[in-house]
């Protein structure tokens, strides 16, 4: 298994360094697996360490980034590859990302300990020297579990910061750019209603008569739907500006309350309108 390590505190092609004659060694020349978890080994008996090493290769969805007998080297290794899952044996403190309830995410610690060693208090998990290959591969399946558990976990917190963030925008149109020989932005209410013509959709107010390129159902998506619906399939109506649905003659007809205008409903539509508060008659 190549490895790739570099002069005392200096920086090599992998970030590898070492300190005062003792190597430590980082990345392998190998590239990792797609979507592998990568771990850091913390093992000051040179035995023990490559055993694990064997073992963790063994375990499909792990890369070991870095090993080493020394925990300062091993936290420049945490700090540098942000590894999920940290294997060590000492009585360490534990520092990394925090979650939204301010505990830590990762890595997350399997423990080594002998017959002389104090338990690891922020292991998640302790297993024995001298190693047991086959209790290591089931102690790797248990933090697997628990790394897909604290990504999840990550995830929910993003996604309720990203809902508590989004609730500060507007999720509807509240100007719409107009091109009348320069681009300016009418607010949208001041549309009465919008009317299809071609690939465009015609703004009308109660002054003028501008012109978008805008197909009905992207402008219907962008429309609060509190304040516009879509009456026909050729045009979206400000309800701010309809006095009521008329019945007449069979048919339903929407009138506005400050020009000539009225279209003509088909019967699902008005009975929507109708149920939506609009008086008819």
């Amino acid at each position: 298994m190549p490895w790739v390590s570099a002069a005392s505190f200096t920086t090599g092609p992998l970030g590898a360094r070492t300190t005062s004659g003792y190597t430590m060694h980082l990345g392998r020349e190998m590239e990792p697996q797609h979507g592998a978890m990568r771990v850091v080994v913390f093992e000051p008996n040179a035995a023990n360490r490559e055993g694990l090493l064997r073992g963790v290769d063994e375990v499909t969805g792990f890369h070991v980034v870095g090993e080493s007998g020394s925990w300062d080297d091993c936290r420049w290794l945490v700090d540098a590859y942000l590894p999920e899952l940290l294997i060590a044996r000492t009585h360490i403190g534990q520092s990394g990302p925090k979650n939204s309830a301010g505990n830590i995410t990762f890595p997350v610690v399997l423990g080594l300990r002998t017959k002389d060693d104090e338990n690891l208090d922020c292991g998640f998990e302790v297993i024995d020297l001298p190693l047991n290959p086959k209790l290591l591969r089931a102690a790797m399946e248990r933090v697997r579990t628990e790394i897909y558990r604290r990504k999840l976990d990550e995830i929910s917190d993003l996604l309720r910061s990203y809902v508590n963030f989004s609730r500060g925008f507007h999720r509807y149109l509240t100007a719409i750019r107009v091109e009348e020989g320069e681009s300016t932005e009418m607010p949208a209410e001041n549309a009465m209603f919008m009317a299809a013509d071609g690939n465009y959709v015609r703004l009308l107010t109660g002054t003028a008569v501008h012109e978008i390129r805008e197909t009905m159902s992207g402008m219907t998506s962008k429309l609060d739907p509190e304040q516009f619906a879509r009456v026909h399939r050729s045009f979206i109506v400000n309800r701010a500006y309809v006095t009521g649905v008329l019945r007449k003659e069979g048919a339903a007809w929407l009138y506005f309350s400050v020009m000539e205008s009225r279209f003509r409903l088909d019967q699902t539509i008005a009975r929507k309108w109708t149920a939506m508060g609009a008086t008819t008659g």
